[in-house]
């Protein structure tokens, strides 16, 4: 450089503006102090018309070795005993290698086998690599800081045959020479636990023969768009992969008790970590039915279960994922520990945080780009249990209670607003009393559409228990309101094996608060569970003592819905007197408080107790009135269900074809609505009907419709549906 300088006439100031490279840096290269990156040595080739002389020679090449001749690492540990396969990431990682992409990089959360998996592959591909294997563990998600580039380069140089003194001092220049002794090669290169894309791309091998097998709990998208890397995402066992590990290692002793063994799989999440942990513990209790260890994972704080020792742990793991995070992003892993479980929306991921929704976006997607939250196919954010008892025990242990309070209060609050938009869309002839609250600013889900209202109620059914229950835990009075918002759903659907436990809680908490509507709600709701699981007896009790409530608070529709529970309740006893007597006073009741909705549903009971004494043309036209009424406030969903009870007076007639036209009157309403479950409710009893009239086709049509339309939905309602009209089609053949 010094020569041609010279030659060219030019200062080092010159050099330096030409170049780009600062004046003194390029002193200490003419006085052989440092090496220069191949990108400075060719600015400064360009700089001074070298012709690319001055940027070959940049690398040293190495005296000791040839590269034919250095020795050929192997440097794989051994793989893990009782490996199970993992058959859908191996046939990914065989198609990836088949097409021979350079780097191969396996993401995945923490204990999901990512490392046991790419150590087991890498030793099934070995042969296909004569240049050797070069393994390190990166240390991204450890105890202390993770590996320095440098460092590995340099141990990697010298097991390429490279001494000490040749190696080079610069990050650079070490990435450049390893890459020039690879050159040619075909070489396997893995890299263990990254942190990250910065971390990896000096380790990656130029040649196009060699191959990088990364893992990592980072997705490495910056690999993926700069260097082309092939992402493969390892998920959780598949539930026979996690019992044939447990067996590998518990033995035979695992088939004696299988719902045990389930139990043990679902609780570790199917993670191979905490399922090793779980049959290590198993082993060492053998004299314990494994039943015992199911329980106490039932009963115990799974983390507190899973673990051998401080070092070998499902907890210690996963605070190396939540030390590598930032403090914000830390702190927002922190609060989403608090949520109930099941999918994590936006909305909620905001009331969570007080972010807006597009900040709360984007820490859901930060945290699921190292695997803390997992993007589900359907584009859902969802927490694994393990990780979500970490975070919320973290939440325990950082953050103060008024602040978890006030988070959970936020996503309470907007749950509850929430779900009195969906209650007043699909329900909109029902006046309701506003909810005197106290209102954060949160954006909130509002609908247009029935069909958007109801799936919501489909999807939150099971996380609004959940949060009731859970508020109800931290004393949060407030949450007492939710059943109250969402009470027409909840009667509709009667999932009461989901509810009746929340309700209970529900009321507690608005006896805590003094909330006297909320308390009149959960005791006629209470009233409404009993009578559907036919005890009307302790029914009528809690019907009297919220109608003392409603009375205290001078709520007349309260009233009136107050004396159409007793007539339920009566109904059910077979006293249709005293049923005809309550659902007369709540039309009176709800006429004079110009409700038309309550009004309407006391007639529908009036007709029904009508019906049973005989009288069932009158009771047809009371039901007719019903319909017409709620058809004209457009209260679909209600109108749909006078239908129902239409049809059932068809049914106890013998007068079948009445009985289907009214089912098809309800099918149709229920479809303009979008209420899948009641479709499936109408078409199941369409089938029973038509099997009664001997016409099976029609049945197995109806029941297969019914079935189709359950598929996928796991609430106990339409579980047990779903089971009936099975059963029913198994029946037919």
């Amino acid at each position: 450089m010094r020569l041609l300088r010279d030659k060219r006439k030019k200062s080092l100031r010159q050099l330096a503006d030409e170049s780009m490279v600062s004046r003194s840096y390029l002193g200490n290269l003419e006085h052989n102090r440092g090496m220069p990156s191949p990108e400075i040595a060719a600015a400064i080739d360009e700089a001074l018309g070298a012709d690319g002389s001055l940027a070959e020679l940049v690398v040293p090449i190495p005296r000791a070795r040839t590269t034919r001749d250095r020795p050929r690492p192997a440097q794989l540990p051994a793989a893990v005993r009782g490996f199970v396969p993992r058959h859908d990431v191996l046939a990914e990682a065989r198609a990836a290698l088949a097409v021979h992409a350079g780097v191969i990089a396996l993401d995945g959360s923490a204990g999901v086998g990512k490392t046991a998996f790419a150590v087991t592959w890498a030793h099934e591909i070995a042969s296909d690599f004569p240049d050797g294997v070069l393994f390190t563990d990166l240390r991204g998600y450890a105890a202390g800081p993770p590996e320095d580039p440098a460092v590995v380069l340099g141990a990697f140089l010298f097991s390429l045959g490279v001494t000490p003194s040749e190696i080079p001092t610069d990050l650079s220049a070490r990435a450049a020479l390893y890459r020039t002794l690879l050159e040619g090669t075909r070489t396997l290169v893995v890299l263990d636990n990254a942190f990250d894309a910065e971390q990896i791309r000096p380790l990656l091998p130029g040649s196009a023969t060699s191959l990088a097998l990364i893992t990592s709990r980072n997705q490495l998208s910056s690999a993926v768009v700069h260097e082309g890397a092939v992402r493969l995402t390892v998920p959780p066992m598949s539930a026979d992969e996690a019992h044939e590990l447990l067996r590998s290692v518990v033995g035979p002793r695992l088939d004696v008790d299988p719902a045990a063994a389930r139990v043990i799989a679902d609780r570790a999440g199917r993670l191979p970590l905490a399922l090793r942990i779980a049959a290590e513990r198993a082993n060492l209790k053998r004299n314990t039915p494994l039943s015992a260890l199911a329980d106490e994972l039932t009963r115990r704080q799974p983390l507190d279960v899973f673990a051998v020792d401080d070092n070998l742990a499902v907890r210690t793991v996963l605070s190396y994922s939540h030390d590598g995070l930032p403090p914000k992003m830390a702190a927002t892993f922190r609060l989403f520990g608090l949520h109930p479980g099941g999918p994590i929306r936006i909305e909620a991921a905001a009331a969570l945080t007080e972010l807006p929704p597009e900040f709360a976006l984007g820490y859901l997607s930060a945290l699921a780009s190292v695997h803390l939250i997992e993007l589900t196919p359907k584009d859902e954010f969802v927490m694994h249990d393990l990780v979500r008892s970490y975070a919320h025990e973290l939440a325990l242990e950082h953050n103060s209670r008024e602040d978890n309070v006030a988070a959970l209060e936020r996503l309470i609050d907007s749950c509850l607003s929430t779900g009195a938009a969906a209650t007043r869309l699909l329900w909109p002839s029902r006046p309701r009393r506003p909810l005197d609250l106290p209102r954060d600013k949160l954006t909130t889900l509002t609908f247009r559409r029935s069909a958007d209202a109801l799936r919501w109620f489909e999807e939150e059914l099971r996380l609004l228990v959940r949060l009731v229950r859970l508020g109800a835990q931290w004393g949060i009075t407030t949450v007492a309101y939710l059943p109250v918002v969402i009470n027409e759903m909840l009667f509709h659907r009667r999932a009461w094996s989901w509810w009746v436990p929340a309700l209970k809680d529900a009321l507690a908490m608005a006896l805590q608060g003094g909330h006297r509507d909320a308390e009149a709600w959960m005791l006629e709701t209470l009233g409404d569970a009993g009578i559907d699981a036919g005890d009307a007896a302790s029914s009528i009790t809690l019907y009297r003592e919220a109608m003392t409530i409603r009375a205290e608070l001078d709520d007349r529709s309260g009233i009136a819905a107050c004396h159409v529970g007793l007539g339920r309740a009566h109904c059910q006893l077979g006293d249709y007197d005293s049923a005809i007597e309550q659902c007369e006073t709540a039309r009176r009741i709800s006429d004079d408080a110009d409700d038309q909705w309550e009004h309407a549903v006391a007639t529908a009971h009036l007709a029904m107790a009508r019906a049973a004494l005989g009288a069932i043309a009158e009771a047809r036209e009371l039901l007719a009135l019903v319909r017409k009424t709620l058809d004209d406030g457009q209260d679909f969903m209600s109108s749909g269900c006078a239908s129902l009870l239409l049809a059932g007076l068809g049914e106890s007639t013998g007068e079948y074809d009445i009985a289907l036209r009214h089912l098809g009157d309800a099918l149709e309403t229920f479809s303009h609505v979008g209420d899948m479950w009641s479709q499936a409710h109408v078409h199941s009893r369409i089938g029973d009907l038509q099997a009664d009239r001997g016409n099976q086709h029609a049945a197995h049509q109806a029941w297969s419709a019914a079935a189709e339309l359950l598929n996928g939905n796991n609430e106990p309602t339409a579980t047990q549906l779903r089971q009936q009209v099975i059963n029913s089609l198994k029946e037919d053949r």
